[in-house]
């Protein structure tokens, strides 16, 4: 359909351009559609996500286990592994854990499931230098801050960070169910039809 491209083009555009946009039916489902991609693009024995305590990325069954809310989950054990949790906001944490088994680093710029927690421009600039230098993604979840919310189009942008992966949702259909999951073109390569 002629919306589809527009749309994908247009979020390219505000997210800086050279990537590309898979379409999702919500949020937990950009959230599902990044976490394959990085499996996709890291390979057998690189495919561990790292996210943080208190994120929330959604209500699928890898989504349920990323955030590390064990409250969350419980009724759905044993649930898919591949996952790590690291404290908010704290780069230490988060070195200690980026092993050769780590393909992503998951994080929202503001935690809005844990309460209202931004990150820090400090974290967000030491997570994607330590990304950089371990040849691991860093995938944003802008499904509650993306398009708007906070004063830019997306969240990530207060920082001065140009993420790997973006997922959005929410305020991308205002009610509409829809959401995205936008990667560099070279990470979206991974992805074969």
């Amino acid at each position: 359909t002629v919306p589809g491209p527009e749309v994908a083009s247009t979020l390219d555009r505000l997210l800086g351009g050279g990537g590309q946009v898979f379409f999702t039916n919500s949020g937990a489902e950009a959230n599902e559609c990044a976490i394959k991609l990085a499996r996709k693009w890291g390979g057998r024995g690189k495919h561990v996500v790292v996210s943080a305590l208190g994120s929330f990325p959604g209500r699928t069954l890898a989504t349920l286990h990323a955030p590390g809310q064990p409250r969350k989950g419980e009724a759905f054990q044993p649930l898919p592994e591949g996952f790590r949790h690291v404290a908010w906001n704290d780069l230490a944490a988060l070195e200690g854990v980026l092993d050769p088994s780590v393909a992503a680093v998951l994080l929202e710029p503001v935690q809005g499931e844990g309460g209202v927690n931004p990150a820090t421009a400090e974290y967000f600039a030491g997570v994607r230098e330590l990304c950089d230098e371990r040849g691991i993604l860093f995938m944003v979840d802008e499904v509650q801050t993306g398009l708007g919310r906070t004063g830019e189009w997306f969240g990530h942008q207060h920082f001065g960070v140009v993420p790997d992966v973006v997922t959005m949702a929410k305020a991308l259909g205002n009610g509409v169910p829809i959401g995205a999951c936008w990667a560099k073109a070279d990470v979206a390569a991974a992805f074969q039809a």
